[in-house]
């Protein structure tokens, strides 16, 4: 029977060497494998069926038992790993912090203990769009529930 811990040493090592990296690897006990990988840059689906692949072709048979799924994580999905803020500095995130907050703003840097973000803060003009702080603040980890890449639309 495959585990979760054999699953996710598979991944690590058919991952190595590339841009790609886990995200995410659990075998639930019903049966279901999901796997999400991320790319520095952009997955694709064929980068998805190569992982997919990989996978099969180390576990054999056994994996038949299983229901795979390969994807990368959803922009609605929280960040689980380092590599997702670092991809992310730069862009748009909306943090949740754990006195259930909502922080929207520019993620400018990530380190061991926490995030720096330029907060948005909404325009006093109806119509005009929200601006960003020009100094950045500092939110610990600990205050932090989930981070989440954000979408903004014009």
């Amino acid at each position: 029977m495959i585990t979760t811990k054999m699953l996710a040493e598979a991944l690590e090592r058919q991952l190595e060497g590339t841009p790609h990296f886990l995200v995410h690897a659990e075998v639930r006990p019903s049966g279901k494998a999901i796997v999400e990988v991320d790319n520095d840059q952009a997955i694709t689906l064929s980068d998805l069926a190569v992982i997919n692949k990989g996978l099969r072709e180390v576990f054999g048979e056994a994996i038949d038992d299983l229901e795979l799924e390969v994807n990368s994580p959803g922009m609605g999905r929280p960040f689980r790993v380092e590599r997702q803020y670092r991809k992310h500095i730069g862009r748009l995130v909306e943090v949740l912090k754990t006195d259930s907050k909502l922080v929207r703003g520019q993620l400018v840097a990530f380190d061991a203990n926490g995030i720096s973000v330029r907060i948005e803060q909404p325009s006093k003009v109806k119509g005009r769009p929200a601006k960003l702080d020009q100094e950045t603040t500092a939110i610990p980890f600990a205050d932090i529930k989930s981070t989440q890449a954000s979408v903004k639309f014009n």
